[in-house]
């Protein structure tokens, strides 16, 4: 095979690879209540075009990707020096606008995130390199929405926090990686009501979650 084949070659199993992870992401939105809340995030306009991260026509100006001077529509892909693939997103007229996702170098997801128009919209989650659930968020334009959820790379809870319109509402509790309670409140119209020992910043660096 040629070299221009070759090229043509890896412009088509990137395509399929894009198509696929792109297609399975669209339902990731959807799971449950996110999904019946929040909608779909209409992707039908979208072309199947694709663009390097670092292609010398791409250019990034206020949020917004630009190519050749025109806001850019499609794919952004990403690779490790291996070939691999780091992240690959999409975008509309230069936002981002459906799924990204981005993978660590043995290949493995590390986190899918949907976006609206270049904000946070629907379902985010994300994985520890050895498969163990990282976090599982849900936005609605931006803000946080409902239960927001954390784990330790070992796989023992961190943080279940409940959210309404960005602040929080309801029930808020966190674990040492120990499993002992750390904190352990509710929250009604703005008033907190129970255990509060310390800010979750503490455990997020001393217990080794980043």
């Amino acid at each position: 095979m040629g070299l221009r084949g070759l090229l043509l070659f890896n412009m088509i199993v990137d395509a399929l690879f894009i198509a696929f992870i792109i297609g399975v992401g669209l339902t990731d939105s959807d799971e449950g209540d996110v999904g019946q809340a929040f909608g779909t995030v209409d992707v039908s306009q979208i072309p199947k075009d694709t663009v390097s991260w670092n292609h010398a026509g791409l250019k990034l100006e206020n949020g917004v990707y630009y190519l050749a001077g025109e806001p850019f529509s499609g794919f952004i892909l990403k690779k490790y020096e291996n070939g691999s693939v780091n992240s690959v997103g999409s975008y509309f007229q230069g936002m981002q606008h459906g799924v990204s996702k981005s993978f660590y170098p043995n290949g493995k997801l590390r986190d899918s995130r949907m976006y609206k128009e270049n904000v946070s919209y629907g379902r985010h989650f994300g994985y520890w390199e050895n498969g163990n659930r990282k976090f599982d968020f849900v936005y609605y334009n931006d803000k946080r929405e409902g239960l927001q959820k954390q784990w330790y790379e070992s796989g023992e809870q961190y943080a279940f926090l409940s959210f309404k319109d960005d602040r929080e509402e309801g029930m808020q509790r966190a674990w040492r990686i120990n499993g002992k309670p750390y904190i352990n409140y509710e929250v009604k119209d703005g008033i907190r009501y129970g255990l509060q020992k310390a800010a979750l910043c503490y455990t997020l660096k001393d217990e080794k979650l980043k």
